[in-house]
């Protein structure tokens, strides 16, 4: 027998929270630096790309970084539980993985950004084809979760899994803006296909809920394939195309805090939304000291991958409370003073991990409903 009280229920970013997945980083050790992660990390990582080091396929994180990241995650974790959230954890990777295909080679990426690899759309479970190879078999260790979830009745799905092979990503986001992204790929040893071209490649940061309604960012012929497959596959729900207001990921460009009222990183993304959400407020992100970031300049050569923005990716408890990085504190004061309440959790390493709070965790079960929002 199923209990469908225990299955999943999530259809929107701003309603009581009551279960949520937190991702974690044990064995984060390491970026692995091919053509995918260079391709997927391009708007950071350009600058750092002429450079002998950033040629490696590892560049190597200091274990002080990771024992500190997983400080803040087990801050993050204490956060959520005493808002009254119960809190499910992937399971922990027992050593570095290298992992591969017919095709390429990887070191796999712990489970911590589980916003990107799945989305919980209403009561089914998507998981979703992944852009970087190093994280191709990073849901494994959230099966078991959604296996009980999908024992208590939920739907479960997934996209096709994408071979990654030569040739399978579309560089037309930035070829758009005149971008030569050579330096991403030159050195891509990878073998190919015949016949595969371009693969339906999409994360789940790449949409944002808003009940019925979904706002899904399409930068590529990749995202398109997808955005096609999510409309054939959950026809019940209204998918929005956002027309490339992001390279991927969209939760530090957008975050609608409750109906009527969104988070945005600043007025020239306006333009990118739905009619309907002109007439919401806004609050505009505030600028940030960059002070609140580390410098890692002692430690030798390591990329900040993540965009500056990073902190604008919070995790709403519900309608009115909010967990924020505590080094953020120009956004915290913003929110406090439109009545939020804000639980302040430290983030230290988000640009180096490539991660906010709304990325490390996927809410499975919030209180609301397919609501109409955008009509």
């Amino acid at each position: 027998m199923t209990d469908p009280a225990l299955a999943v229920s999530s259809f929107d970013e701003w309603t009581q929270l009551r279960e949520v997945v937190v991702g974690r980083a044990e064995h984060y050790t390491a970026h692995h630096v091919d053509a995918s992660w260079r391709l997927f990390f391009f708007d950071n990582v350009a600058p750092a790309l002429t450079g002998g080091a950033a040629v490696q396929d590892l560049l190597p994180i200091p274990d002080r970084l990771v024992d500190e990241l997983n400080e803040d995650i087990a801050g993050l974790v204490d956060a959520v539980a005493g808002c009254g959230v119960r809190v499910h954890r992937p399971a922990a990777p027992g050593k570095d993985v290298d992992i591969s295909s017919p095709h390429w080679e990887a070191r796999a990426t712990p489970p911590l950004n589980v916003r990107d690899q799945t989305i919980v759309l209403g009561d089914t479970i998507v998981e979703t084809a992944p852009h970087v190879r190093a994280r191709v078999f990073e849901n494994d260790l959230l099966k078991p979760i959604f296996y009980r979830y999908y024992g208590a009745g939920s739907n479960w799905v997934s996209m096709p899994r994408p071979a990654l092979a030569r040739g399978s990503l579309d560089d037309a986001f930035f070829r758009r803006q005149g971008i030569d992204v050579s330096r991403a790929t030159d050195s891509e040893t990878v073998l190919d296909i015949d016949g595969l071209g371009l693969e339906m490649v999409f994360d789940g940061a790449q949409c944002m809920r808003l009940g019925r309604d979904v706002l899904v960012n399409v930068a590529n012929d990749n995202h398109e394939l997808a955005l096609r497959w999510l409309r054939d596959n959950l026809p019940h729900l209204r998918f929005h195309r956002l027309d490339g207001i992001a390279d991927n990921h969209i939760d530090s460009v957008i975050v609608p805090l409750r109906p009527g009222l969104m988070l945005l990183r600043s007025p020239e993304y306006l333009k990118y939304l739905p009619q309907a959400l002109h007439s919401w407020e806004v609050i505009y992100a505030p600028q940030t000291d960059d002070r609140n970031f580390p410098d890692y300049s002692d430690l030798g050569f390591v990329i900040p991958i993540g965009s500056r923005y990073m902190d604008i990716n919070v995790l709403s408890v519900d309608e009115n409370t909010v967990i924020v990085n505590s080094l953020y504190p120009e956004l915290i004061t913003v929110l406090e003073r439109r009545g939020f309440t804000v639980v302040p959790v430290r983030h230290r390493h988000r640009r180096l991990f490539g991660g906010g709070f709304h990325c490390f965790t996927l809410d499975t079960v919030r209180s609301g409903g397919c609501e109409d929002y955008l009509d």
